[in-house]
């Protein structure tokens, strides 16, 4: 390995340490930073979707920034971003601080892995493409899947949660010392382009319209709340309008070229994008939240059974390596293998229960993680790769814009599925809570039995409260499982959609 490739792969798994790790906090340490700033759980979920807002803003943002000023200026602006968020997030203890913070992280996060992704595709060949995209998402994607959720959480649970943040310090320090003092891979070329106001501010309102209605759907009843109606009607409109303005070149200067959109491929690529960002968010999500909600496990305990799960992770890795390391493979044929990986999971803790041990659950999380690291690094790498090389900053924008799409839909349906499943469970469990039902009266004597082994007296106030919490844990499990069972049905309506997609994308299209 030559000076300029370590130089390259240095600069880039700098720039993603920071923005993995931020990633895994909200999810370890939401109930802890809550309360250490005097907010409730659904206030705090805040933090999470302004940090979702800057993610989205700064793609094109930060794809203009590099191509008006140079990818040195993108880097220094990244960790500048990064590091006030960082020393507000550890030292601020007021709300408004703290959400103007978790913003800030979403902005440096995107600034900082679009200048990672550019510098190794602007300069590298084939095969170094592929090991060092490896490299910066096993830090940036696989690590934080797999190991921080341990980490962090045991930091959360002896609140020493700002921590997370303290550590983040070094790396953002060591980025300015770099892009102040160090050497540089790459000439800096920059463009006198001027700023589209108008396409600007109607992405803006499109991508956060999108987040905020898939984000906050757990909480709102889509077609009923006035609010969530308002907003979509809104967001619609900004959809319709952007896409005009982009295709009339509306407005003045530029913002983000839409070119790679153009081409068949361009449109193919985009959808598996958002289809990689759907899969491995949602089989994340739905073990997460089996674990931690319906097993019962602490967020240590869950973050420990992941462990196994990041072995999977870096066999897939392997696997991913193999298949784009060499221009003569085809990295599709493996794709198929973390399809079945991932339906394979499903079915396996369908047929589990809450009362399961964790030594039934590390198949499934093996399994999970083999998935997560034979989709996720093969087609990132695949596509980024393959795309037009004219507008590269653009191109990645676009990629993360729809991968970050895909998950934001899996966060949608599968929340909003938990829900209603949650609740209908809840409904037709409830009916066998009848005094005069064999079930409910066995219940109570297990309870009232529970309760005189325990030395507690078994007051109807502390058995309604055993009975209404076992009732919630069997509904938790039911959703759980029907939620697994949505997900495989999903699956398999979105393989044959691929599949047809990239039959017609690699078709030539007939002469006009």
């Amino acid at each position: 390995m030559n000076k300029q490739v370590l130089n390259i792969l240095l600069l880039a798994l700098l720039a993603v340490i920071p923005q993995s790790i931020t990633g895994q906090i909200y999810n370890s340490s939401a109930s802890q930073i809550a309360a250490s700033v005097g907010l409730s759980l659904d206030e705090a979920s805040w933090f999470n979707t302004l940090n979702t807002f800057g993610l989205l803003i700064a793609l094109p943002l930060g794809a203009w920034l590099a191509s008006r000023f140079g990818y040195r200026q993108l880097f220094r602006i990244g960790a500048v971003v990064g590091l006030f968020s960082t020393l507000a997030s550890s030292l601020c203890m007021q709300p408004a601080p703290q959400m103007l913070s978790w913003f800030g992280h979403g902005l440096s996060a995107s600034f900082l892995v679009l200048f990672a992704h550019a510098i190794i595709l602007k300069n590298l060949n084939f095969r170094a493409i592929a090991y060092a995209e490896s490299l910066v998402l096993l830090v940036a994607v696989l690590v934080p899947l797999g190991i921080y959720p341990y980490l962090l959480s045991i930091l959360a649970e002896n609140n020493l949660w700002r921590w997370s943040f303290s550590l983040q310090l070094v790396p953002f320090l060591l980025m300015l010392s770099w892009a102040r003092f160090g050497h540089w891979p790459h000439l800096e070329e920059t463009q006198e382009i001027g700023f589209n106001w108008l396409q600007a501010l109607l992405l803006t309102i499109a991508s956060c319209g999108i987040a905020y209605i898939l984000l906050r759907g757990e909480r709102f009843d889509w077609f009923e709340t006035p609010s969530i109606i308002w907003i979509t009607l809104i967001t619609a409109s900004a959809i319709t309008l952007l896409g005009l303005a982009i295709k009339n070149r509306r407005g003045r200067g530029q913002y983000l070229d839409a070119s790679v959109l153009a081409s068949r491929i361009g449109k193919l690529s985009m959808l598996q994008a958002a289809i990689a960002g759907f899969v491995v968010l949602a089989i994340s999500m739905l073990t997460s939240v089996y674990m931690t909600k319906i097993m019962q496990y602490s967020a240590a305990n869950a973050g420990y059974i992941n462990l196994i799960g990041f072995v999977g992770m870096l066999a897939g890795l392997g696997v991913a390596l193999f298949a784009t390391c060499n221009p003569d493979r085809n990295p599709f044929k493996v794709v198929p293998i973390g399809i079945i990986m991932m339906i394979a999971t499903c079915i396996w803790l369908t047929g589990s229960n809450a009362l399961i041990g964790q030594a039934y659950l590390w198949p499934a999380i093996l399994l999970k993680g083999f998935a997560i690291g034979i989709l996720n690094i093969t087609l990132t790498i695949h596509i980024l790769r393959s795309l037009p090389r004219q507008h590269l900053l653009e191109t990645i924008a676009w990629f993360y814009l729809f991968r970050n799409l895909g998950s934001l839909s899996a966060i949608g349906e599968f929340s909003r599925f938990m829900t209603i499943e949650t609740s209908n469970a809840m409904q037709k469990l409830a009916e066998n809570y009848d005094p005069l039902n064999e079930t409910f009266i066995h219940h109570q004597q297990l309870i009232t039995a529970s309760l005189q082994q325990s030395t507690l007296a078994p007051t109807p106030e502390r058995s309604a409260l055993l009975l209404m919490s076992q009732l919630k844990t069997q509904a938790l499990s039911v959703a759980g499982v029907n939620n697994y069972q949505w997900l495989i049905a999903t699956t398999l309506i979105i393989i044959p959609s691929m599949v047809l997609t990239m039959k017609w994308a690699n078709h030539p299209a007939r002469p006009k």
